[in-house]
């Protein structure tokens, strides 16, 4: 057999294995955007949701290591059968940066991507609960 023809075939088994785990989209319940109240004083509910978005230091070619972890101040979202962030958008200004789908108890809500951010002047992240809606954080850079 050649490498090609194995590789082919192992890409789709991997893809056979991934239909077969993925999660029943019947479980998300609340596609809504949800707004933290006062945000200057978030509730624990409201910090478990929101996406905490860290930025390095850019490297030699400019890229930074953009990082969102789904939950703030030590609050960390859940990740089990029924509860859970299943997907994390990345957005510079109004651009599509990265995103991840995530599947129940074996992942948990983090997204990393290495990003050119010399022309962008703000970061959002966008955190998916299958339960409790839709969460954003923007931040400037």
């Amino acid at each position: 057999m050649k490498r090609r023809d194995a590789i082919k075939i192992a890409a789709m088994a991997a893809l056979a294995i991934t239909s077969v785990n993925a999660y029943d989209a019947k479980l998300i319940t609340n596609t809504k955007d949800m707004l933290v109240k006062d945000p200057t004083n978030p509730t624990d509910f409201e910090l478990k949701h929101s996406p905490e978005i860290t930025v390095s230091q850019a490297d030699a070619k400019g890229f930074v290591l953009v990082e969102v972890n789904i939950g703030q101040k030590s609050v960390i979202h859940p990740s089990v059968a029924n509860h859970w962030i299943y997907e994390i958008e990345l957005f510079g200004d109004d651009k599509k940066i990265a995103t991840v789908a995530l599947e129940p108890v074996t992942s948990r809500g983090y997204l990393a991507a290495r990003v050119d951010t010399k022309n962008i002047k703000q970061l959002t992240a966008v955190s998916k609960c299958n339960l409790h809606g839709i969460f954003t954080t923007t931040r400037s850079i």
